[in-house]
């Protein structure tokens, strides 16, 4: 796919200026996850934010954005911006392990993340963030709390001074390690996509199917603009064994078996390589509030949902949250505000994990799963409830219990 981009995110390299700084907070990583905790902190502080690649850049993902992306989208001002960049659909479709057909009627748009991410990042500057290009070694909070923060960047004489950090590094937790913040050094999935241009006529919805020929994992076909495709698998690591899984056999199975797969590589025009990514799923796995004043944001702190692998809007939401935490802590001079952050997660966000985790733990087993896509076809009250779990209108804890599955059963 070609990189060019029209988008001017106001990225440049540090500075005697930068160095000479004492921002109010520093933010490492410029994924919708750091990028939105940027903006809303700049528009009254002194922001800088960092990231080691020159923009725009790749990023291994599905591209996808559901009902939380656009939400936090539109909170941020942005979602007309990435409506006309987009790809729109108003349909989804999950499929079981037995190709039962479940739909979801909803918005959705698809979009490339260098896309989305230089979107997120430009919003960032125009809000009053310096965006510079750095790559940070370690960082070293103060003897206590109101003492700023000392940032080292490799290949830069000079450190940077902040009076808040915020780590966003997606995956890597190289940087938190040193702090305590890492209970989970290993990442707990695993996805691979490439992006494929068809001659076939295009789909018009986005599918996420858990085929068969791929369990335990799932893979999605998530149609773009101008005929491009976004299509990879995923497998979450429930049991060690589904580590020694090898992602690009499962993808050519997919590809092979799953009839609008193999409908799209035999009309295929271009291709680019399969690329592979980790993720962190769960909200688990790193603190999201170290020792002194720092704080972890985004996919480093397993925003990722398990089961789906969605993670952009969820990033963003926690960006949002931070940002809010230590807008308070600024303005009060009270740092011990930000050990409000993971207070914070736990009461906006952490049900929402646990439940899709339940909804995981039962969908796992393929012969569950085909039962309740299967049930859903007749019961108005599970569809919508199936639909409601996807848009973050219903309650996977309250579907998937007894109550939820007898009520399913009669309604």
């Amino acid at each position: 796919m070609a990189q060019h981009l029209d988008i001017d995110t106001g990225q440049g390299p540090l500075t005697r200026e930068n160095a000479d700084t004492l921002w109010d907070a520093c933010i490492i990583g410029a994924g919708p996850a750091g990028s939105i905790a940027a903006m809303n902190l700049a528009r009254a502080h002194k922001v800088l934010l960092l990231d080691r690649h020159e923009f725009p850049r790749e990023k291994v993902c599905g591209d996808g954005l559901i009902a939380d992306s656009l939400r936090a989208l539109e909170k941020a001002g942005l979602l007309e911006e990435i409506r006309a960049r987009g790809h729109a659909m108003s349909l989804g479709k999950v499929l079981s392990p037995s190709r039962i057909e479940m739909r979801v009627p909803g918005e959705y748009i698809t979009l490339r993340r260098m896309e989305i991410d230089a979107v997120l990042a430009r919003a960032a500057h125009r809000a009053g963030a310096a965006f510079r290009r750095a790559h940070v070694a370690s960082f070293a909070p103060g003897p206590d709390p109101d003492s700023p923060v000392t940032l080292m960047i490799k290949d830069y004489e000079k450190p940077i001074r902040t009076r808040v950090v915020v780590v966003a590094t997606g995956v890597r937790v190289k940087l938190l390690t040193p702090h305590g913040m890492v209970q989970q050094p290993e990442p707990n999935a695993m996805a691979v996509r490439c992006y494929v241009r068809a001659a076939a006529p295009q789909l018009d919805h986005m599918i996420v199917s858990y085929d068969r020929s791929i369990a335990p994992g799932y893979s999605w076909i998530f149609p773009m603009k101008h005929g491009w495709y976004n299509m990879g698998c995923g497998v979450r690591y429930r049991k060690p064994e589904h580590r020694k899984l090898n992602l690009r056999h499962m993808f050519a199975r997919f590809c092979a078996e799953f009839p609008a797969a193999r409908r799209i590589m035999d009309s295929a025009q271009e291709q680019t390589p399969l690329r592979a990514a980790p993720l962190r799923v769960g909200l688990r796995g790193v603190s999201p509030a170290g020792p002194g004043p720092v704080l972890a944001i985004g996919e480093c702190i397993g925003a990722t949902y398990p089961f789906t692998g969605e993670g952009i809007g969820k990033a963003m939401e926690t960006g949002d949250l931070a940002a809010q935490a230590i807008h308070a802590a600024l303005c009060t001079g009270d740092m011990s505000l930000l050990r409000n952050f993971p207070d914070m997660l736990e009461s906006g966000l952490r049900s929402k994990y646990t439940g899709y985790v339940i909804a995981e733990n039962w969908l796992a087993r393929p012969w569950v799963n085909d039962l309740v896509m299967a049930r859903a076809r007749r019961s108005p009250y599970l569809s919508a409830a199936l639909a409601g779990i996807i848009t973050e209108t219903a309650d996977p804890r309250a579907v998937f219990s007894i109550k939820g599955i007898l009520k399913s059963l009669i309604s």
